[in-house]
């Protein structure tokens, strides 16, 4: 197998199954774990990948430097340990979206060859922010390790890695195991020849999309530009590759869901001079209820409304902590005007995020640096938790969204554009810590 191909197989380093419960020590992604869920991740096991990819300053020693001296120590003591050969991993996630029937997720982690975005070849659908980007850095260059992938789509209509790997993967998985969510992550090694040489194939010339993972890649591009300046360009060097989850646009268990906006802890907020607001350059359609039942027919017809306007309008749902009413509102012909929108490129002015942190985010609420919506918003994939949560009172209002389709997302990359940060929300989300790609393990 050619060492310098798009994608090769890699001896990944895995958690021992002789010493640790493999569904006590994996974690969701790092950027998507609250301190409540980071504790919880640490009490089930002194393992737990969490206490890496969310290291903690210790006595002397700053965070990322203690995540190399616990990964070292785990190293060490053979709770982390290098396969015996190269593999691809195989990797299944089966779920339930609210009533729909079930779907499998079909995927598989390799190493993929950076490419700068200027190629082409691998491209980017979201802005990314420096600050993250150095943080994931440090870490990096402590640990020389990728401990997250990043997940990227490839089109292939005949589905062929999937079909082989369904045919080839070891039959007992690394990890079988029902997150809280209850969505069933299965992973298998696979190591078998014509697997492997399918999947380099295949993929050699295939277009990626990254689609989470942003700030990951670049990471990697900028640590590999940082290793070049000390050591020289090499195309079989380590830092050429990063590790990454592939999935099939053609398969039919991509989902994407909603990204939808919680607004909490604006101070002297006034539900009535807002509503007058927005209704500025928003069609204001109401859904009011007075009890259990109305608010029940209610939300169906208003979540009904609002997916039969996905491509035709700029749509977008509101619902209000104070009033009993669900709010539908459409972009009204002369808001297009606006010079703010006037000037979007054309495939990111007919979606409706951009256009509500323009028109609502920004001029309405004040919201306009990426500081205060971190301070003040919350993003959310269920329509009901996202309703339940404004009733608690936890939540002032909730912005409710269609999720973006692959073709607006490719519209938006031959623009040669990128979506406003979290415009999209891929699920399932890929566990962290099944297998890590450290840098000095040897091929």
């Amino acid at each position: 197998m050619v060492k310098s191909a798009r994608i090769i197989p890699f001896r990944g380093l895995c958690y021992n199954p002789e010493k640790v419960i493999y569904s006590n020590v994996v974690a969701p992604p790092y950027d998507v774990i609250s301190q409540r869920k980071e504790m919880e991740l640490k009490r089930r096991s002194p393992y737990n990948i969490v206490r890496l990819i969310l290291s903690k300053d210790e006595e002397g020693v700053d965070r990322y430097t203690s995540a190399k001296i616990l990964m070292d120590q785990w190293m060490r003591e053979k709770i982390l340990v290098p396969d015996p050969s190269p593999a691809i991993y195989f990797y299944l996630q089966d779920y339930r979206l609210e009533d729909e029937p079930m779907r499998t997720r079909k995927g598989f982690i390799a190493l993929c060859k950076l490419e700068d975005f200027s190629s082409g070849n691998i491209v980017p659908h979201e802005k990314t922010h420096q600050k993250q980007i150095d943080d994931r850095l440090r870490l990096l260059r402590a640990c020389k390790a990728n401990l997250s992938p990043i997940l990227s789509l490839y089109t292939d209509r005949n589905l062929i890695i999937s079909e082989m790997f369904l045919k080839k993967h070891h039959k007992i998985p690394l990890l079988d195991t029902i997150d809280q969510d209850g969505v069933r992550h299965r992973f298998f090694r696979v190591t078998d020849p014509e697997a492997l040489n399918l999947a380099v194939r295949t993929l050699a010339e295939k277009k990626l999309l990254i689609a989470d993972g942003h700030h990951r890649y670049a990471t990697a591009l900028a640590y590999k530009k940082e290793m070049e300046l000390k050591y020289g360009s090499s195309e079989t060097a380590p830092y050429n590759y990063t590790m990454m989850y592939f999935t099939n646009t053609e398969d039919k268990g991509l989902s994407i869901l909603p990204s939808h906006r919680l607004i909490h802890g604006l101070p002297d907020f006034e539900e009535k001079t807002f509503l007058e607001r927005v209704r500025e350059n928003f069609e204001a359609q109401e859904f009011p209820f007075r009890s259990e039942k109305e608010e029940k027919a209610q939300k169906k017809r208003f979540f009904d409304m609002l997916k039969s306007m996905q491509g035709k309008c700029i749509a977008l749902g509101l619902y209000l902590q104070k009033r009993q009413c669900f709010y539908l509102l459409t972009l009204k012909d002369e808001a297009k005007h606006d010079p703010a929108i006037r000037t979007m490129p054309l495939s990111i002015r007919s979606m409706a995020i951009p256009i509500f942190n323009e028109l609502i985010l920004k001029r309405i609420l004040s919201l306009d640096t990426d500081q205060k919506r971190e301070r003040h918003i919350n993003i959310i994939k269920n329509n009901q938790k996202a309703i339940n949560l404004i009733q608690t009172g936890r939540f002032q209002m909730a912005f409710l969204f269609n999720p973006n389709t692959l073709e607006e997302i490719h519209d938006v990359i031959e623009e040669n554009q990128v979506m406003p940060q979290k415009s999209t929300f891929f699920y399932p989300k890929l566990l962290t810590g099944l297998v890590i790609y450290k840098h000095d393990i040897p091929p």
